[in-house]
Order: structure tokens, then C-alpha cells, then sequence
């Protein structure tokens, strides 16, 4: 995050953030900008790990869920944001054991050490993947369908005991120091590298949200829970940018300018999107939260900080 400062709410001070999923892509990034503000964020790793705990942090080590229950129970004004999962795109049989445990297990474990704590405010982070283009739940793969099952739990508990609480569903995302096997992070690899990228098709839809509009849109989604009265119902909202394209734009407009050396090829030139998976634009947002980063700007930002 070289240009963009997140923007935390007022309306956290005072609350403890408990956040799992600390050391990965979006994590981390919330973990540094919450630091930076002078909040020291609560990380809980998986049981029976060690998380390093970076500094300005604090951190939970726990082996069962009522252990975990025992650690949080004393903190003042929880807030538990589940980030963490553990993504394969297209799985082989050798995934599916990591899959269930970082997909259902490990949010399961800590669904029922909030329920044990009385700690109704919880935020739970899904996929855009879990739905087709026009909002049938529909997984696009594995992953998606493990992320679509940890959504459900979260509402089993909720008409055990109301919640406060979001399902929060992102999308692309991109930005800052993220190294992920997916399109932005190889794009920029290429560019940087030389070599040429090889893409399926320029038609296909993406919406891309700057890493600093998530963590934004995290921590909105978490201030709302302080406002939400308790339901036996969770609610579902995406993290989306205001604007969405296809890949085939996205790379012309990088070759344009902002890495004009930057080459790729597509496998498939059509250019029609009947066939290709698009983004469900009538999606549930969430009302306290607009992105503010355009794709101009976070483009630049994210391929013009090469250090």
C-alpha cells in the first residue's frame, strides 16, 4: 500500500479485533494498516500452531475451541473477523484434506468458541465464487462450495443464539505485496520478468478491488455489527468496485501505459462473454461502505511499486 491509507472507523475504537487468517494476503495488510493506526489486533491461528505474532500484535494459541473460549472470554467489546481459508482453484485429491480443514474445520472451531464466549459480532469472509452470474448459489468449485458451508454453519448458530453478524463475500482483489498465484500478481510478474503471459480469453468479466478498499470494507462491515440489533438471521454483502471490465481491457490499458512492455496472448480471441462466467452486479453491498479507490489509481499504484 504505497499511495492509499485505509481509513479506519471511529466507531471501533474501544473494540478488540480478533482476526484469524493474520499471515495471509489481505491479513496481513489489515494486521499492518491496523498497527499503523496504533490498534493491536488479536491474531488466532489454527490449534495447536504458533502464529508469529509481528509487532504491535498480540496472539492466541489455543487447542480446542473451549480452550479459545477461555482465552477470549475476559477481552472488551469482541469483534471476530474470520479471513482466514485456504484457496486451490481447481483441486486435485491431494487438496481436499487441506481444503475441509481450512474451509470448514478451522471456521466451525472458532463459530463455537464465539458461541461459547457470548461473542455475537462476527464477520465472515466468503467468495463471490459461492454464486452464478445471476445470484443462484451455484460454486464454482471446491473451494467456493467449502466457503458457501462455513456461511450456513454461521447460521445454525445464529438461530441457536441471535447474532450480530455479516457473511462478507469479495471478489478480485488485488494490490499491495501480493504474491498470490492469480491474475494481477502473474501480470506483473510477466511485466517485470519479461516473459509473456499466456490468458484464456479477453472477454472474460472481473471486477478488481484495491487492497485498500477490502480492508476498508472489512472494518466497515465491522463497525456495522455494533449497530445491528441481534438476528437469527445472517445477512450477505459484497465487496465490489464500482466498476467492472474483462481482462482483455485490463491488459490493453496496462500496455497503454502504465507497463508498455507488458506481453500476453490470449488462447481464445473471442471476444462474446456468452459462455464465460460474469459478475453478479445486482449482488448485496454493504450500506456503509462504497469503494473509493479507481481502477486507474490502484492499477498504477500496484504496478508502479516495484520495490
Amino acid at each position: 500500500m504505497k499511495t492509499f491509507k485505509p481509513i479506519i472507523p471511529d466507531a471501533l475504537s474501544g473494540d478488540t479485533l480478533l482476526l484469524t487468517g493474520g499471515s495471509g494476503y489481505v491479513g496481513r495488510h489489515l494486521v499492518k494498516a491496523l498497527v499503523l493506526e496504533g490498534i493491536s489486533p488479536v491474531l488466532i491461528g489454527r490449534p495447536n500452531h504458533k502464529p508469529v505474532a509481528p509487532e504491535g500484535t498480540r496472539v492466541l494459541r489455543w487447542n480446542d475451541p473451549s480452550d479459545l473460549a477461555e482465552g477470549i472470554q475476559s477481552l472488551p467489546s469482541p469483534v471476530m473477523l474470520n479471513i482466514a481459508g485456504h484457496f486451490v482453484s481447481r483441486h486435485e485429491p491431494s487438496d481436499v484434506s487441506d481444503l475441509v480443514d481450512g474451509n470448514v474445520s478451522f471456521p466451525l472451531a472458532i463459530f463455537e468458541a464465539c458461541a461459547l464466549t457470548g461473542i455475537d459480532r462476527i464477520i465472515n469472509i466468503g467468495t463471490s465464487w459461492e454464486y452464478g452470474d445471476d445470484g443462484t448459489p451455484e460454486p464454482a468449485n471446491l473451494y467456493a462450495a467449502l466457503k458457501a458451508s462455513n456461511a450456513r454453519l454461521l447460521e445454525h448458530y445464529a438461530r441457536q443464539s441471535p447474532l450480530r453478524a455479516i457473511n462478507v463475500k469479495l471478489n478480485d482483489t488485488y494490490g499491495g505485496d501480493d504474491t498470490r498465484a492469480k491474475l494481477m500478481p502473474l501480470l506483473k510478474a510477466a511485466w517485470l520478468e519479461g516473459h509473456e503471459m499466456r490468458l484464456r480469453a479477453p472477454a472474460q468479466s472481473i471486477n478488481l478491488l484495491h487492497i485498500t478498499d477490502v480492508i476498508e470494507g472489512l472494518l466497515a462491515a465491522a463497525a456495522e455489527t455494533g449497530r445491528r440489533s441481534s438476528s437469527a438471521t445472517v445477512p450477505e454483502a459484497f465487496l465490489l468496485a464500482r466498476e467492472t471490465t474483462n481482462i482483455g481491457t485490463i491488459v490493453a490499458h496496462l500496455q497503454d501505459g502504465i507497463a508498455p512492455t507488458l506481453k500476453a496472448s490470449f488462447d481464445e480471441p473471442k471476444r462474446s462473454a456468452s459462455d464465460l462466467r460474469a459478475v453478479w452486479d445486482a449482488a448485496p453491498r454493504l450500506a456503509s461502505w462504497q469503494s473509493r479507490v479507481s481502477l486507474e489509481n490502484g492499477l498504477r499504484d500496484y504496478f508502479g511499486d516495484v520495490s
